[in-house]
């Protein structure tokens, strides 16, 4: 019985002495000489092609891009100042407006909408001047009337293809289900 200890605990010294000297260890790492002038890290760089493990230095005459520019929105919220549907004159979205605004993340654009009550956030693909819906994502903070209903009427309005128009400071978004009428605020 004996024996068998003093194997074990041998055999798991050795194991653990051959992972430590391993783990300090670098790998795919290239090698840089010290007359070259490169540093570590600066991006070492061949024809077009980046040396793995090496990172490219920012270029500072590049600025970054933010997630707005270049779409349908561009960098603008807007916000709700009138709109109808099949019954009429929608009045709370001049009084209780809903805030609209564009994000480009992970190749999608996503519209993000404050309703009076919760907020949305609707995936959607964009042709012309028409947004699809991809996905939607909703806040739920327990709306009470009337803004529970806001927000099911705002959740229908995107359930659908919107069609979107741009002039100047106002955006109109209209489908079968109501026609909107926000200004860049």
């Amino acid at each position: 019985m004996r024996r068998i200890r003093l194997r074990f605990l041998l055999g798991a010294s050795i194991a653990c002495a051959v992972l430590l000297t391993g783990c300090g260890q670098t790998v795919n790492e290239p090698p840089v000489s010290t007359g070259s002038g490169i540093q570590p890290g600066t991006g070492i760089q061949s024809g077009n092609t980046q040396q793995p493990g090496i990172t490219q230095p920012p270029d500072p005459t590049r600025s970054p891009e933010t997630p707005c520019e270049g779409g349908p929105l561009g960098c603008s919220e807007f916000t709700s100042v009138r709109g109808t549907d099949a019954t009429g004159d929608v009045a709370w979205l001049g009084t209780d407006p809903l805030r609209v605004s564009s994000r480009h993340a992970n190749g999608v654009w996503t519209l993000f909408v404050h309703t009076p009550c919760n907020y949305l956030q609707v995936a959607v693909s964009v042709q012309d001047d028409v947004f699809t819906q991809l996905w939607m994502m909703v806040t739920d903070h327990g709306c009470v009337e009337p803004t529970d209903n806001y927000q099911a009427w705002t959740e229908e309005l995107f359930e659908q293809p919107v069609q979107w128009k741009l002039d100047g400071d106002t955006l109109t978004l209209k489908n079968s289900h109501a026609t909107i009428e926000l200004k860049e605020s």
